[in-house]
């Protein structure tokens, strides 16, 4: 009852609004009338801004007045704030402090979505049917520091900001923020910011101070909550402000705190803002879901085809939710498409494309108010043919083999190909990223959704920008021509990353086999020994390069060592392994956090695979030295037959990007 609904005038029938693309067509009008009757309630904070809107409507507006809006309510980062000068009107800084809850400022990654928007609305205008308007609310930094003073925090954040208490004071911290209660006029302000979205599925996502600059990305470091929005006033109101609270929690995960550490930051006063937004989506019987999302980079560092132009940009894109493009899913294959040739599927084969595709959807479950991983198999009848044919395709071999079983049924598989297919589609995307691109003088990547209706017309919403960090592009690398017997592996067309010569000082493998058999429950204790091992080198100056089974980072231990990036962060290299003996996979995962992890921090990313892909790979090739993990990790005696651990001389690896070839080996001595 609390949702949009439409009116036949002359019928007087009315019908809930439960498409993408007419749910954010009302939200766009909503937003304007609004805009329009807007009741300024003038408070110490809002007069700054008042006496900005009286300047403006005495056809005057300074750049005084601009430079302090920007400095405290969007960005101190120069680069950012030259661009939001260019693109930003007087009437966006006045329309972005109506939708703010407190004072303070907006964030990094509210920035970035704002100033992208501006770039490409002014940009690309030719686009702007398909663009989708945006409607967020921004809870300002301000917030975060009342809501630590008020819940008695404040010395408890100082001794954590401290070098002895930086680690151990973050837990009791976490605790503290985990259990406190907003203040009265921040409450009712969140009761206002929840009628407004009236029954649509919203999403709280963190936006700090240094988050999606263009030297730190936090890529999946801080916490984003759905708030399915359904249920009672007050219901709602709970789910909300505890959605708030994760946020603000989040800033003391260990793994935020590793990466501000590796980065320097550690010191920096991470200041908090919380960034709103409205799910992208419609509602298809009990589920809410956009029919695509992902993300995209205007310059990939993964080169899928020989031919494949690496600046043309790339998207990552999974049907549903878009949490499936970012995180590492389980047994399941996001699409890689290359915007040079957007359409041309990664694998020839029929069978390949349909084993390497997504098997599960993320949804919002309308009837349960919570975010659901469910199989295609199980949504299917929900779904309209329309929509199947845009993301989906026919796997008519499987379909010919169960027909011979006298078993027949249709049988799809999701790879958005269609989409893919559709040029004008793919155009806007590139061109969106190569705007992007050049207006901020750097790489980018992005994240958006995809809605559509039965007759083929779409809408993107562009929900997050950021600056990409790539390292060092161009150049070549000079791969030697090394023994065979000197040759650890080498790999054809398998590496991410940019060209590079580096000499390895430290070798960890993990033997599948005995990690295959361990039991299933223990297994997560090889993340813990990796962590160990991790500190254990970062102390000493010395980085690792890492080989484990199947796909690093996944949460589900049975695919690979369910490890998080604080556990590996020493690494200079990491190889994914395959083993048919076993049934590990890799799957460089270009596109994750984890991904974008590994980049920020100058870690190479390959798989070694058991095909020609691998032409070489001695697994015992560091036999004849010591293994240093009992002594490292004497305490973890049921690993020591699963991890070995080497330190050994004049190992170098190699990675050309133009050729697409990596070596690593012995280099020999004289060669120095």
């Amino acid at each position: 009852m609390f949702l949009p609904h439409v009116c036949d005038m002359e019928t007087g029938e009315c019908q809930t609004l439960k498409g993408g693309i007419p749910l954010s067509k009302y939200y766009h009008l909503v937003d304007e009338a609004k805009a329009e009757s807007q009741d300024q309630n003038l408070d110490s904070y809002d007069r700054f801004f008042a006496l900005a809107r009286l300047e403006y409507k005495n056809g005057t507006f300074s750049e005084e007045t601009e430079d302090q809006i920007i400095e405290s309510t969007m960005t101190k980062d120069p680069k950012l704030h030259e661009r939001i000068k260019k693109y930003f009107t007087p009437k966006d800084y006045f329309k972005l402090r109506d939708r703010m809850v407190g004072s303070g400022a907006i964030g990094g990654k509210a920035c970035g979505m704002l100033l992208a928007r501006r770039i490409v609305q002014t940009r690309l205008l030719e686009y702007e049917a398909h663009t989708e308007p945006h409607d967020s609310f921004y809870i300002g930094s301000d917030v975060f520091y009342s809501y630590i003073v008020a819940n008695d925090c404040w010395k408890m954040r100082l001794a954590q900001r401290t070098t002895e208490g930086y680690y151990t004071e973050a837990k009791p911290l976490q605790q503290a923020l985990l259990s406190g209660e907003f203040p009265a006029d921040i409450r009712e302000k969140f009761r206002a910011l929840l009628e407004y979205y009236s029954g649509s599925p919203i999403i709280v996502r963190s936006s700090s101070f240094l988050e999606d600059g263009f030297n730190n990305a936090f890529a999946g470091k801080y916490e984003s909550v759905f708030c399915v929005n359904q249920g009672t006033p007050e219901e709602c109101l709970e789910a909300f402000e505890d959605a708030v609270r994760t946020v603000y929690v989040s800033t003391m995960d260990i793994s935020a705190l590793e990466y501000r550490r590796q980065r320097g930051l550690e010191k920096m006063d991470e200041q908090m803002a919380v960034l709103v937004q409205r799910v992208s989506g419609s509602f298809w019987g009990n589920y809410f879901f956009p029919a695509a999302a992902g993300v995209g980079y205007s310059y990939s560092m993964y080169r899928m085809r020989k031919d494949m132009d690496m600046s043309a940009g790339l998207l990552r894109i999974v049907a549903g939710l878009g949490t499936r493009a970012v995180d590492r899913p389980e047994n399941d294959y996001p699409r890689l498409s290359s915007l040079d040739r957007p359409d041309i599927p990664l694998y020839n084969s029929v069978a390949d494309r349909h084993r390497y595709s997504q098997r599960n959807i993320d949804v919002l479950d309308i009837s349960d108010n919570q975010i659901k991983t469910l199989t295609f198999d199980s949504v299917m009848g929900q779904l309209p043919l329309w929509y199947k044919k845009a993301v989906m395709e026919r796997d008519y071999e499987a379909e010919a083999t169960l027909k011979r079983l006298n078993r027949w049924r249709q049988v799809w598989f999701v790879n958005c190909q269609k989409l893919l297919c559709n040029k004008e589609f793919t155009t806007y995307m590139q061109k969106m990223l190569k705007v992007l691109d050049e207006v901020y003088g750097n790489p980018v990547d992005i994240e958006y959704t995809v809605n559509l209706d039965e007759d083929g017309e779409f809408f993107v919403n562009l929900v997050q920008c950021r600056p990409l960090y790539t390292g060092a592009k161009g150049g070549a690398v000079e791969i030697p021509e090394i023994a065979p017997e000197d040759c650890f592996f080498e790999l054809k067309d398998s590496s991410m990353g940019n060209s590079q010569e580096l000499k390895v000082e430290v070798v960890v493998q993990i033997d599948p086999i005995a990690y295959y058999e361990y039991p299933y429950n223990l297994k997560p204790q090889a993340a813990e020994a990796l962590r160990k091992l991790n500190l254990y080198y970062r102390e000493r100056g010395k980085k690792i390069l890492l080989l484990t089974p199947g796909r690093v980072g996944t949460s589900s231990p049975e695919l690979g060592v369910p490890v998080t990036f604080a556990a590996i962060s020493n690494c200079c290299g990491i190889c994914e392994v395959s083993d048919n003996r076993a049934g590990y996979m890799p799957e460089l995962s270009y596109g994750s956090h984890l991904f974008q992890d590994l980049v920020e921090a100058d870690i190479f990313y390959c798989a070694i695979w058991n095909d020609h892909r691998t032409p070489v790979y001695e697994e015992n090739f560091f036999a004849g030295l010591e293994n240093h993990f009992a002594e490292i990790c004497p305490d973890m005696e049921q690993l020591f037959s699963m991890f070995r651990v080497v330190e050994p001389e004049n190992l170098y690896y190699w990675n050309d990007v133009k050729s697409g070839r990596t070596l690593c080996g012995r280099k020999k001595v004289a060669e120095r």
